[in-house]
């Protein structure tokens, strides 16, 4: 069957699908904590630590809230789950590398658009309370539902 085509000959534009709904809120998960053998000190690997993480997850709240349905938002504890089973997993030399993979697989999550990910422990300074890491990943565009 031919193609349709417009005035000038050319083939149209291919239909686009409707958009997804834009975030509307986020969830914040604040003071996790979680003992773990980062760090690049030899004693760090060897004795471990207490590290902290923070999460700010963007999706679409709306949609969850006119629902009042749990499985149109992510649970909170699927979150924590997962960033912890990372922070009390295996090792890495940079706290950067605990918060990529943190960021990964939160935003393997249905519905995440964003994830903001901050990753802190006490340093071995005298003289600094703590040190972290953050980092905001955006889900790649091709992840998203059709």
């Amino acid at each position: 069957m031919p193609t349709k085509t417009s005035n000038h000959g050319a083939t149209p534009p291919p239909r686009r699908r409707p958009a997804a709904s834009l975030p509307t809120g986020r969830l914040i998960l604040s003071g996790l904590t979680g003992f773990g053998y980062h760090g690049n000190n030899p004693a760090e690997r060897k004795l471990g630590q207490t590290f902290t993480v923070d999460l700010e997850v963007m999706l679409d709240t709306q949609r969850a809230a006119t629902s009042d349905r749990i499985d149109e938002t992510v649970s909170y504890p699927i979150l924590e789950k997962i960033a912890r089973k990372i922070l009390e997993g295996e090792p890495a030399n940079l706290l950067e590398t605990v918060a990529e993979r943190i960021a990964a697989a939160i935003l393997k999550q249905p519905r995440v658009v964003e994830v903001k990910v901050r990753v802190g422990k006490r340093p071995p300074l005298p003289n600094l309370s703590s040190f972290a890491v953050e980092i905001t990943r955006p889900v790649e565009i091709r992840d998203l539902p059709r």
